[in-house]
């Protein structure tokens, strides 16, 4: 049903006049007569009695007025609200956040952002990656920082490289190559691997899957259901060695986190967005991320 021809119905109800209705429609009479008439066949029954002195409304006009006007209201609240959100969105920023090394970036760098700019809110998301990019691509979100491989797919989207991290094995201190600083993947032949969760983490276990399949070496696989939360604790048992495509920043107690080299796929630290993103904080708040994470990690180098 047209709005068009409610708020029409309403105003000739309010009214009793079609003459009068189509003035404060900025309509001609006969222009607005002829629509009441098609919009009454088009419900199958007369809404006005006519007759010489005006309109008065039938049992079923009186039955769908009140209908009509909570209609009306609805629309115009919603008009309203989404205008609100149109001229006060761009003090607000939504990021989305896949990956344990960037919490350690963002962190330092949300509390700055905080102090220059306080009026903006910065809502933090954690979703899996594909459902990320769908809210990339509807608008919902306006940020996605990640760590991805080479051939991630963002069709529809711009992706910006911010670094490269460092893949890092964790493993017990018990093993034979804990005392090592850096470590090859091909001296890990015929070890035992913990594999990420597909609930948890895709990209991570994407990066483990095809490395290991890709790298020469002979190996077995521990796969289990347990939470992300304890799966760095099945390490220092026994389980298997956890390949990241970054450092573990908490690594559990009798373990050691070691740069691995030799991997046939890299991974790289990126944010994607939008580019009809309207929102004109989002590519200035990536782009100052963006470089200050870079001069960090520069010094760090150094």
């Amino acid at each position: 049903m047209d709005l068009d021809r409610l708020e029409e119905f309403s105003a000739v109800a309010r009214l009793g006049s079609i003459k009068l209705a189509a003035r404060e429609l900025g309509i001609s009479p006969a222009t607005l007569s002829a629509r009441i008439i098609k919009f009454e066949k088009l419900l199958g029954t007369s809404l006005f009695h006519r007759s010489g002195s005006g309109l008065t409304l039938t049992e079923a006009g009186e039955c769908l007025l009140p209908n009509a006007m909570e209609i009306l209201r609805s629309y115009k609240r919603i008009q309203r609200d989404v205008r609100t959100i149109h001229e006060h969105s761009y003090n607000r920023l939504r990021i989305a956040i896949t990956g344990s090394t960037l919490p350690i970036h963002l962190g330092p760098f949300l509390d700055r952002l905080n102090q220059d700019h306080p009026n903006i809110q910065i809502e933090l998301l954690d979703d899996n990656r594909f459902g990320i990019v769908d809210g990339l691509l509807s608008g919902y979100v306006d940020l996605y920082f990640a760590t991805v491989l080479e051939d991630f797919p963002c069709k529809g989207l711009s992706q910006n490289p911010i670094f490269s991290p460092t893949p890092h094995i964790v493993l017990p201190r018990s093993h034979r190559l804990a005392d090592r600083t850096m470590i090859s993947i091909r001296e890990l032949d015929r070890e035992q691997f913990l594999l990420y969760p597909c609930t948890a983490e895709p990209a991570i276990r994407d990066f483990q899957l095809r490395n290991l399949q890709d790298s020469g070496i002979h190996y077995t696989l521990y796969d289990s259901d347990t939470s992300v939360r304890f799966y760095k604790l099945l390490v220092p048992v026994g389980k298997g060695l956890l390949l990241r495509p970054t450092p573990m920043m908490d690594t559990p107690p009798n373990t050691v986190c070691i740069p691995v080299t030799d991997l046939p796929h890299s991974v790289t630290t990126c944010f994607f967005y939008n580019e009809t993103n309207p929102n004109p904080d989002v590519l200035a708040f990536a782009m100052d991320f963006t470089k200050e994470v870079r001069q960090r990690e520069h010094r760090q180098i150094l």
